[in-house]
């Protein structure tokens, strides 16, 4: 059964808040600093973003599979809705077919970063926060055990594991202005490895198999497919989502 035109105007304002709002959330990032620390901000827009850009894209899969974007069940409902490590699952599972991965090199490469631990990490603490950890300080303000730990230390925790990793950065501690220069190269490598992963999306929707329908909306999604392996890290976004 084909789309109707409700369900099509749908699914075009749903990647592109999609889009629009991961767009958001590397900006919001960039924009964190020694006097602003609202990590909550990027962790609510991200999460949110890739939760609907993954849901959006299983939503064409089922309709190339199945005939109806709802065909066959193809998004959890629920906390599981939320849940951005399920929903990484069976975007692996149901979009990373055979005969892509095993004839398209990048697809492959895709496939690897996607299971990497660089990205797993993020990845839980994105899932751990769009299900429940928004809430955290909520819970603990009414005496209920938080289902997770804070999700903004943990996300800095993440961070810091970065930074003492890099012998370079560690180097610059206590020195001037560094405090600026070592949240500037953290950030751009955090973004790097998320632009990777919408990258790895964005492919699909091209040179992958989740439908021909799916090819129509390459200029929602182009900023991140015509990321070069170069250019990551690098670019600047606006915190609303502009530039698209």
């Amino acid at each position: 059964m084909s789309p109707s035109p409700v369900q099509l105007i749908a699914l075009d304002q749903e990647l592109l808040n999609a889009v629009r709002l991961i767009r958001a959330g590397f900006g919001q990032l960039q924009n964190l600093d020694g006097g602003n620390d609202f990590y909550h901000l990027p962790l609510l827009t991200l999460a949110s973003g890739f939760e609907r850009f993954m849901k959006v894209m299983l939503c064409l899969r089922a309709l190339e599979t199945h005939g109806e974007f709802s065909g066959g069940d193809p998004i959890p409902t629920g906390r599981n809705g939320h849940d951005l490590e399920r929903l990484l699952n069976r975007v692996k599972a149901d979009c990373f077919l055979d005969d892509y991965v095993d004839k398209i090199p990048v697809a492959l490469e895709d496939l690897r970063y996607l299971q990497s631990p660089e990205l797993a990490d993020f990845i839980l603490v994105l899932s751990q926060f769009g299900q429940s950890a928004r809430y955290y300080s909520i819970d603990v303000l009414l005496g209920r055990e938080p289902r997770t730990g804070d999700p903004e230390s943990e996300w800095q925790e993440l961070e810091s594991t970065i930074l003492l990793g890099r012998d370079d950065l560690m180097a610059l501690i206590g020195t001037g202005s560094a405090s600026q220069l070592i949240h500037q190269e953290i950030s751009s490598i955090v973004i790097a490895r998320l632009e990777r992963f919408a990258r790895a999306l964005a492919r699909l929707f091209t040179i992958g198999r989740i439908g021909e329908l799916a090819k129509r909306y390459v200029g929602h999604i182009g900023g991140f497919l015509h990321l070069s392996d170069n250019q990551l890290g690098k670019t600047t976004y606006d915190p609303c989502g502009r530039g698209i």
